[in-house]
């Protein structure tokens, strides 16, 4: 079960962060940004995603930095998110929590992090 809420907090993570557009989710995303690495980068947040702390880490923020900064093209973007979609589906996770997530780790997003998010936009 943890396994699989790391992918949740990966999936949402990225999607905020790298909403653009639909691609399948191949094993290595676009530019060589792998789900595995987004999904480990994002593991040290679910303490904050499942609303077991009140704030994100220091490492937290170091992987959700991380990811933003990997995302750096539209292709990479577009990948991220349809492997945050992918991962969103396999665990559970307070909506709130990831929408937050950026901001509390000073990282800007113009767009609201959601489920149901269009990749393609």
């Amino acid at each position: 079960m943890k396994k699989t809420t790391s992918a949740f907090a990966a999936v949402l993570l990225l999607v905020m962060l790298a909403a653009v557009q639909q691609l399948a989710v191949p094993v290595v995303l676009a530019d060589d940004v792998s789900c595995s690495g987004v999904i480990n980068d994002l593991s040290l947040c679910l303490d904050f995603l499942q609303g077991d702390a009140g704030q994100p880490s220091d490492r937290c923020c170091t992987g959700v930095k991380a990811i933003y900064a990997a995302a750096d093209t539209a292709a990479a973007r577009q990948a991220t998110c349809e492997c945050l979609k992918s991962a969103y589906n396999m665990v559970n996770a307070d909506l709130y929590a990831t929408q937050t997530l950026p901001g509390a780790c000073g990282v800007p997003l113009s767009y609201t992090i959601s489920p149901d998010i269009n990749c393609s936009q």
